[in-house]
């Protein structure tokens, strides 16, 4: 089975945006683009240039391995712990049930 990795990519764009609030007219003002700039990608109707991933990744204040689901791959354990904190701090009771039992699940030992 292949997969889109565009596809990915788009649906990655969108989420990290959307996880910080930021409508797609707010990413664009801050990576200086014109309007609907953000919708074209997301939608597929645009690739970004190569150059256009790492602005695209400073606008949402994150690294462009993040962008493509590597984030964390070369980081060591107190950054990766860091990392998670971060993510937490933003959850709401839901969502930290839902970790919860990802995370027993990963650890459970075959």
């Amino acid at each position: 089975m292949s997969r889109d990795w565009s596809e990915l990519f788009r649906k990655q764009l969108a989420k990290l945006r959307e996880a910080q609030g930021l409508k797609q007219h707010e990413l664009e003002e801050r990576i200086g683009r014109g309007p609907q700039y953000v919708s074209h990608i997301e939608t597929g109707v645009h690739k970004p240039a190569f150059e256009m991933i790492f602005e695209l990744a400073e606008g949402l204040n994150v690294s462009p391995m993040e962008l493509f689901f590597m984030a964390g791959l070369d980081d060591d354990k107190e950054v990766l712990r860091r990392r998670i904190d971060k993510l937490l701090d933003r959850c709401d009771e839901e969502q930290l049930r839902k970790l919860y039992r990802l995370l027993l699940v990963s650890l459970e030992r075959p």
